[in-house]
């Protein structure tokens, strides 16, 4: 059976529907008429004419390869000098009139002009690696059912690179209470949890107030 592919990001295993193409190519290359009820002859009835379109699927199969190595370099190691390289000899492997070719150049091009011109680290292309990031902040604030999502964000920096007891220390002393709350409200709005609290608040600041008389 060829691969399911998904309804959202259905590109994304499109490299595999590739090799089981490819693979299929091979099963379909029995020259002769298949024994009655074998597999090849329910293939064959399932796929009709499958092997007419053998020019175009080794072409999709190889281009698929090609762009499932580029994805991987870049996925794995950013895009800086050493995988633009890379990544581009790889491309010189597609067809000459190959639309994908012809993209696949113009966006390292571009991004790599990018990434020389922002910073000297590799470029990140995959969102990976932010998504978990997220995963690690969600777990750690799934223990706080309570925990309001502005000064928790806090916490992301804390969970990328490598942090020393040094590296600590300093942050503990350089970053104040009164500037934690300055940058959250610059930069946090108000959850709907803490509007809701301090709109209880301020009732019930208001009522104990009031003299009630009869």
């Amino acid at each position: 059976m060829p691969p399911k592919l998904r309804s959202k990001g259905r590109f994304q295993s499109i490299g595999k529907l590739g090799e089981w193409a490819e693979k299929m190519l091979h099963v379909f290359a029995v020259k002769g008429q298949a024994e009655e009820g074998s597999q090849l002859a329910k293939l064959r009835k399932a796929f009709p004419h499958f092997s007419q379109s053998r020019d175009f699927i080794i072409r999709f199969a190889s281009t698929t390869k090609i762009i499932s190595q580029v994805m991987e370099i870049l996925k794995n190691n950013g895009l800086d000098k050493t995988t633009y390289k890379q990544c581009f000899e790889l491309s010189r492997k597609l067809p000459r009139n190959s639309k994908v070719k012809k993209c696949l150049q113009t966006w390292l091009k571009k991004h790599f002009t990018i990434q020389k011109e922002v910073t000297s680290q590799p470029l990140l292309v995959s969102s990976d690696i932010i998504e978990s990031l997220f995963g690690n902040f969600k777990h750690i604030i799934e223990r706080s059912p309570q925990a309001d999502m502005n000064r928790t964000v806090l916490l992301i920096p804390a969970l990328c690179g490598k942090l020393t007891d040094t590296k600590v220390t300093q942050s503990m002393q350089q970053a104040s209470q009164a500037d934690i709350e300055t940058w959250e409200k610059k930069h946090i709005p108000y959850t709907v949890r803490k509007k809701r609290q301090a709109f209880f608040n301020k009732s019930d600041s208001q009522n104990t107030g009031k003299l009630n008389v009869t």
